[in-house]
């Protein structure tokens, strides 16, 4: 077996930049089974290589992805409580932005947290969600009918969306420059795409605790941004989420050229900085560091808390609409 921190050849080229030539960062997932992920020496991307073929991976987000990551086919009621609370910070975050007839789909739309918030605040929305467990609970469960079983290239809407939401699912897809493409796509003509993704450099989890096959990329600020402008979009904003370090971008069409000179400069140097980024994110240095005892002491929080939710509520939607309750009750 090819070491770490060797250079190779890639099966597959780099989504950004279209090179082969790797290093080798990672030869195990975070359970500790065979899957060698690698860096581009030009700009940086991280990705799984060699990848399951497209219809395997279809397959394993239809039926086993939420089972292998969250332990059922539907959410659990810890889950519920917890995801309706992200979805919650997620709307509210929206709330300045609705208006009537506003167009939105929200891509990953999981078991419809986020989709039942925005109805609360009185705007239905469409989803679209790849696993069946977690969507028959979204219509089943939470009534959200417009959440439909399927993938990002399957949809062909009539009308365009004047914003689509693609929170942590980005990552998972196996062609982020056709996804890019189809994203657009999607979009009415001053559309917004709203996305956040996991960042290559954060150190919020160990370093052997990072690696797995639901990943399939791991972008950074810069490359991330660079092949969103190749692919016809400009940049809104960006920001780092606190504590996690996730990328939170937001982009629009653009109907120019691609600036090149701008895409050079951010890849310049950073296929360097990401990997110094992983050198430095040893285990030893990870625990030596204070981020992995605050995250024990806000889990033991966010556990009973948890607790607290789900107690005497019979089901998903219980809970979901407790939270969502007490939410709008708070709400100025």
């Amino acid at each position: 077996m090819t070491p770490r921190w060797m250079h190779a050849e890639a099966s597959i080229p780099c989504a950004v930049c279209g090179n082969r030539d790797v290093t080798i960062v990672a030869l195990e997932d975070r359970l500790g089974k065979p899957l060698r992920s690698v860096c581009c020496r030009t700009c940086g991307l991280v990705w799984v290589d060699p990848r399951p073929d497209t219809q395997a991976i279809d397959r394993f987000y239809a039926d086993d992805y939420r089972q292998q990551y969250k332990g059922d086919h539907q959410p659990k009621p810890k889950h519920c409580h917890r995801q309706t609370l992200g979805a919650i910070e997620r709307a509210e975050a929206l709330r300045p932005r609705l208006r009537q007839g506003l167009r939105v789909l929200d891509v990953g739309a999981g078991a419809g947290f986020f989709a039942y918030a925005m109805q609360r605040l009185g705007l239905a929305i469409d989803g679209i969600e790849p696993n069946q467990g977690y969507a028959r609970f979204a219509r089943e469960t939470l009534g959200l009918e417009r959440v439909q079983v399927g993938f990002l290239q399957g949809l062909h809407p009539e009308t365009p969306y004047d914003l689509v939401t693609i929170h942590h699912v980005f990552e998972h897809l196996p062609d982020p420059r056709a996804a890019m493409a189809q994203l657009r796509a999607l979009l009415a003509p001053d559309g917004r795409v709203l996305m956040e993704v996991p960042n290559i450099e954060a150190t919020y989890h160990a370093p052997n605790r990072v690696f797995h096959l639901g990943h399939l990329y791991w972008f950074n600020p810069a490359n991330l941004q660079a092949l969103a402008l190749q692919c016809g979009f400009a940049v809104e904003s960006l920001r780092l989420v606190p504590r996690t370090s996730h990328i939170a971008i937001e982009l629009r069409r653009s109907e120019g050229s691609a600036d090149t000179a701008h895409i050079t400069a951010l890849l310049d140097g950073n296929a360097e900085r990401v990997a110094a980024a992983l050198r430095r994110h040893t285990l030893l240095a990870h625990y030596l560091g204070a981020a992995p005892y605050r995250r024990v002491l806000r889990k033991a929080w966010q556990y009973s808390r948890e607790q607290l939710g789900v107690r005497g509520l019979r089901d998903g939607r219980a809970i979901c609409e407790a939270a969502c309750d007490e939410w709008l009750r708070r709400a100025p």
